[in-house]
């Protein structure tokens, strides 16, 4: 997953917000603390960081928007390597998932459910092949009310990520060409139909919020080629293999375009200095 740096920015800007009232002297410290953190953080020192990040709570647990809290969830995160043999990395996933889990629970009572949190825990889910508990914490992100851009198309990704597994879980079942279908009961059939549609209802849902989203064009592609797989009409079959083509021709245009734009974008800045 990848930091988001304006969000960054932003909790750096509140960490040098002015303080007043009781406990000056401790907040005070946490943020000093805070700026350390932030500092051995650019820096990589993940774990420097953590440890300045815990202190930071520790001297003020109510700092604003839980930005101690989002940057040490955030540091753990980031020494999680998926699919390693090394028990660190698996305890970091386990530590970056309870630190943001605790963030939702202190933003929901707060009445501003983080969503970034939400989407965190289901990205590092996924990664530690945690098929469910991903779903869950997508649909806990769908169940908000956005209130900005941002947060609609955190909406989108939470769709992204709910047809990602879908994909995932019936491509395992059917075998890469189709080879397992003819050992698949009519319910187990009916089940993966069912993920099938399930998958490109939620990618549906993510275009709507963002039309240009060419990895959920891409995994429209990808589900149709697997319904049909499943189809037996020779004609009905045709068609998705079409639909499928469409797609993916198109999306691969919008990567492209948004890769020549970043470009274009990164010249711009070069040619500024």
């Amino acid at each position: 997953m990848r930091v988001n740096t304006r969000w960054l920015a932003a909790l750096f800007l509140l960490a040098v917000f002015p303080l007043s009232g009781c406990g000056f002297i401790k907040r005070l410290q946490s943020r000093d603390n805070l700026n350390k953190g932030v500092k051995a953080f650019t820096d990589q020192k993940y774990d420097a960081a953590a440890q300045f990040f815990q202190k930071s709570i520790a001297l003020d647990p109510d700092f604003p928007e839980d930005v101690p809290r989002m940057y040490l969830a955030t540091a753990y995160m980031l020494q999680f390597v998926p699919g390693s043999m090394d028990p660190k990395s698996e305890q970091m996933g386990e530590k970056a998932v309870a630190t943001f889990a605790e963030v939702v629970d202190r933003s929901q009572a707060a009445g501003k459910p983080n969503i970034g949190a939400m989407l965190a825990i289901a990205s590092l889910s996924y990664q530690m092949n945690k098929v469910e508990q991903t779903k869950e914490w997508c649909r806990r992100v769908l169940a908000v009310e956005p209130q900005t851009q941002e947060e609609r198309e955190q909406m989108a990704e939470a769709h992204y990520r709910i047809a990602v597994m879908d994909f995932d879980t019936v491509n395992e079942e059917t075998g890469t060409l189709g080879e397992n279908i003819e050992f698949l009961e009519d319910a187990d059939k009916d089940t993966l139909r069912g993920y099938i549609e399930e998958g490109l209802d939620s990618l549906e849902k993510a275009l709507e919020i963002r039309p240009d989203y060419f990895d959920a064009m891409m995994y429209q592609n990808l589900l149709l080629r697997e319904k049909a797989k499943m189809e037996e009409d020779e004609e009905a079959k045709l068609k998705l293999i079409n639909q499928a083509d469409i797609l993916y021709n198109k999306s691969i245009q919008l990567k492209l375009k948004a890769e020549a734009e970043k470009a274009s974008q990164h010249r711009e800045l070069d040619l500024g200095r």
